[in-house]
């Protein structure tokens, strides 16, 4: 009996991965929040927000940052680069004694901080050193404080952060803390604050967790009838806040009918509803329970354990310890008894409904648990064979060393063995579907109503569930999901590595279901519509924005290999502004104004369909706040016949960042391409680049963007001409016949383009149409984005009141081996010279 400590095994356990080095920081929210690198009391230094050092208590956070990007001139000598939170859940411990090596230990199971940094993430672990003695409330309010230190402090720099924002995982009991947490800081930051960008948790009980009835009812007993200190001890834990704020059944300390409690004074029903209701950021929930219209079948009796010690025949003590689950009010959900020679603790039996104890849900061995436990205890106090000392009194006695020494009367021996010693059901419900889900049902909390038992899975919309859940999106254990078959659900937050060491792959495969769904939901949120791009550029080539997550044949293999991603080196890389080669760890050069091609990569090899080219550069004392970069794909190393990538923006903050094109996955449409020419435009500035490389592993996602909101590309005052060089001259043009664009080209090849700022979609039109002046554009070459295989020249149109009139078929001007799903798409319409000193004068451009 004591090891009622064993129950502390009713802990979270999650996955992830190691990666190259982690640092360890301890935030302290008493009185001005502080954050130290040390986690001792003694000969410690907290720092503020501003850098000034103050003494402080214990730390209430412990974080560990994994493989951040390093800054020298910073004051620990990282910055952060898109946070991703990962909350710990409950440690039920009388001590608390967790760790973040363990938690990290378990998150590398599922290769999780891997496969977060590479998609561009930066894992963050977050354990609370109180989860039971501390209020869900308190620890959600010290959560908050974090995010608003971590937004605006001169120690730990967050240069992108109205970019990047918080994306934030809670598992289990760090759902609850990190999505009120999060609410609490949203609904007060400003514009100029870190926005919080995603929110998702894993099997959290929204509604509420279930530790059986039965369960807190022996734990009662064995604590506050038969004393046992053990039990005493775990009695305390599950009646303190952070413990009973999350069970259903009420753990209040002296409660004495353990009944269900969800009324608004509790705060999982009363104050986290505002946060549940919040619609500032997009929650996604998972739950890890099954959704099948029933409750899992089970056995009545979880275990009866009663053994006894006896002497010729004579009953001298007894234990004895049931737990059943009850259909109705009238029925015994617990029996107790304690029995010692003249000494007796009559029987408690205790009665009640515990409908929750197999609500549908996740489980946890809780029976099995405190089976162990008692049976442990009870063979400890009531040995095989053993000798009862029968005590006369007891004298001083002192032989060299002060000693109190009794003096036996008699010595009785004793024989003990069990009258009942049968497990029958080893787990039950921890954490119901609904809750997990925050599912509602007529408008009510769902595990208030009976739907919570009867509730399937054909009847939710998952991924847009409305005002069925509180969510954005949810999803459980459906019938697409691969452990929907198991006749029960699986056990809550459930490890994949068993006991032998060996593998369950219906539990990983399980878990990395659920790290898709979350992951999936993270680059929807991500998305811009406005420039049809990821904020995260890393998240190209394996998420789109409009596939189901609960389409497992869309998992990208960077899930499915635990973050591993395939990349390629190139074998040639040369600088034109820099002598550093493929051996150089990166390159670094003061870039002119203008148009400047910078590097070329050689992949040796026809590049593969769908992967993608991915460098890092950052940019330091711009001479403007404006950098584009583009990329051209050669099939010599001199130029000639060109695919030209949409440009993109480089911002200019004095870090690396990520940029990345992904190759058209069309059969073929790279046969013979085997050259990079990285450019970049601007006014000017210090620009380092490094680890240029092609990633194997990816899948082009694209979808068709939006379509065309104009047919006129010209005039429109919404597309704006960019010249490609100061050989080319732009402007104006008026005469008799009306105004239009006079474009000079002074060499051969030069030319410019209309910016349509971002892709889209014409496939709606069959032709674009070209008027221009008489004598002029008689050699100028035509086409979207990319050349196709064939030089397009707009000259040779017919005379129709008085100008030269071309009409094109699109499918000529558009290299639809390209485009997203072989659309007519493309971001620009550029016009090229075929010749030296060519003229062109446009009056019109417009699809038809």
């Amino acid at each position: 009996m004591n090891h009622f400590a064993k129950i502390t095994m009713v802990l979270l356990f999650f996955a992830g991965a190691l990666f190259a080095k982690n640092i360890d920081f301890f935030f302290n929210n008493n009185g001005a929040p502080c954050i130290s690198k040390r986690p001792s009391i003694l000969d410690r230094s907290c720092f503020d927000k501003s850098g000034k050092s103050r003494p402080s208590k214990l730390s209430q956070v412990r974080l560990r940052v994994m493989d951040a990007p390093e800054m020298p001139s910073a004051f620990f000598g990282i910055y952060l680069e898109r946070p991703f939170f990962i909350i710990d859940g409950i440690h039920l411990s009388t001590d608390e004694d967790r760790t973040l090596s363990q938690l990290q230990a378990e998150t590398e199971e599922f290769g999780i901080p891997e496969i977060l940094k590479s998609l561009g993430y930066t894992p963050v672990l977050v354990q609370f050193s109180q989860t039971v003695t501390r209020s869900l409330q308190r620890n959600s309010e010290t959560f908050t404080a974090l995010l608003e230190f971590l937004d605006d402090n001169k120690l730990i720099p967050f240069p992108g952060k109205l970019q990047d924002g918080y994306v934030i995982l809670g598992i289990s009991q760090g759902g609850i803390i990190g999505r009120y947490g999060a609410y609490l800081y949203d609904k007060q930051r400003t514009s100029d604050n870190t926005p919080v960008r995603f929110f998702a948790s894993l099997d959290s009980p929204h509604q509420g967790a279930v530790m059986p009835r039965g369960l807190v009812a022996t734990i009662d007993f064995w604590a506050n009838k038969a004393e046992n200190a053990s039990a005493e001890a775990f009695y305390d834990l599950i009646s303190a806040p952070g413990a009973r704020d999350l069970l259903i059944y009420d753990t209040q300390a002296g409660n004495g009918t353990y009944a269900p409690k969800t009324g608004a004074d509790r705060f999982l029903f009363g104050d986290y509803r505002r946060a549940a209701e919040y619609k500032g950021f997009p929650a996604v929930l998972i739950a890890q329970g099954q959704l099948k219209g029933k409750d899992p079948d089970h056995k009545n009796t979880y275990f009866k354990l009663e053994r006894k010690t006896s002497t010729t025949g004579k009953v001298m003590g007894r234990g004895s310890s049931s737990m059943f689950y009850s259909a109705a009010e009238s029925g015994q959900y617990a029996h107790n008894r304690v029995y010692e020679f003249n000494k007796d603790i009559p029987d408690v039996s205790t009665k009640g409904k515990t409908s929750y104890d197999f609500v549908q849900g996740s489980t946890y061995p809780f029976a099995k648990t405190l089976y162990s436990s008692l049976r442990k205890g009870m063979k400890d106090a009531m040995p095989d064979v053993w000798v009862k000392v029968v005590q006369a009194s007891s004298i001083p006695y002192v032989d060299k060393v002060p000693l109190v020494k009794e003096i036996p009367l008699a010595t009785i021996p004793m024989v003990s063995s069990w009258e009942s010693d049968n497990l029958s059901q080893e787990s039950s419900t921890f954490i119901p579907t609904v809750s997990a889900m925050d599912l509602k049902c007529g408008g009510d909390l769902a595990i208030r109503k009976e739907c919570s038992h009867s509730q399937t899975a054909s009847g939710i919309s998952f991924e847009n569930p409305g005002s069925a859940s509180t969510a954005k999106a949810i999803y459980a254990v459906d019938p697409t999901h691969p452990r929907y078959k198991e006749a029960v659900s699986g056990r809550h937050i459930e490890s994949p590595v068993k006991g032998n060491g060996v593998i369950d792959k219906n539990v990983l495969a399980g878990m990395r279901t659920d790290v898709w769904r979350v992951l999936c939901e993270v680059a929807k949120a991500d998305y811009n519509p406005a420039t049809s791009q990821f904020r995260n550029p890393k998240l190209g080539g394996f998420f789109s924005p409009k596939i189901s997550c609960m389409d497992q044949s869309k998992m990208p293999s960077v899930i499915k290999n635990g973050g591993v991603l395939q990349s390629k080196s190139f074998a040639y890389v040369r600088y034109d502004y820099s002598s550093a080669t493929e051996r150089s760890p990166q390159a670094s050069f003061l870039l002119p104004a203008g148009w400047k091609k910078v590097m070329m990569a050689d992949n040796g090899l026809d590049v593969p369909a769908g992967s993608i080219f991915e460098a890092e550069v950052r940019v330091v004392n711009p001479r403007s706040n404006w950098m584009k970069a583009e990329l051209l794909l050669t099939q010599r190393k001199d130029g000639g016949h060109q695919v030209q990538f949409a440009e993109q923006n480089v911002p200019q903050d004095g870090f690396f960042h990520t940029i990345r094109w992904q190759m058209p996955s069309t059969a073929g449409a790279l046969k013979n391409f085997r050259w990079f020419r990285l450019v970049l435009n601007s006014n000017g500035g210090i620009v380092t680049l490094r680890n240029p490389h092609l990633v194997i592993n990816a899948n082009n996602l694209e979808e068709v963007p939006a379509a065309i909101p104009s047919a006129k590309i010209y005039p429109n005052t919404s597309y704006k001409v960019v010249p490609w060089s100061d050989m080319v001259t732009v402007s104006s043009y008026s005469d008799g016949l009306g105004t239009g664009l006079s474009i000079d080209f002074k060499s051969n090849l030069d030319g410019i383009h209309y910016d349509l700022k971002r892709a889209y979609s014409m496939n709606a039109y069959k032709d674009l149409k070209v008027e221009y002046w008489p004598g002029t554009c008689q050699n100028t070459s035509i086409f979207f984005d990319a050349k196709s295989k064939k030089n397009v020249n707009i000259g040779n149109g017919s005379l129709q009141n008085g100008f030269v009139v071309k009409k094109l078929p699109l499918a000529d001007l558009i290299n639809t081996d390209i485009t997203p799903k072989g659309s007519l798409s493309a971001s620009r319409l550029g016009l090229q010279a075929m010749r030296v000193n060519e003229k062109c004068i446009v009056r019109s451009v417009t699809l038809e």
